[in-house]
């Protein structure tokens, strides 16, 4: 590798760096908001599935309680 590029290369590296850890960092703040509601909204889904079947015209007893 020429030394001129190198040189260049060595220049923009922490650059790169910070924005990547910048990146990062917001990305993570707005999964820690997305993940607990996924959660919630799955829990849902399950609770619903689970009465569905429980509840349903052609439920069965041996389902019992989910």
């Amino acid at each position: 590798m020429p030394s001129g590029l190198f040189d260049q290369l060595q220049r923009i590296l922490p650059l790169a760096n910070e924005v990547a850890d910048k990146t990062v960092c917001e990305e993570t703040e707005l999964l820690e908001k997305i993940i607990p509601r996924m959660f919630e909204v799955m829990h849902r889904v399950a609770r619903f599935s689970c009465d569905y079947v429980r509840n349903g015209k052609r439920s069965r007893p041996v389902f019992g309680k989910c």
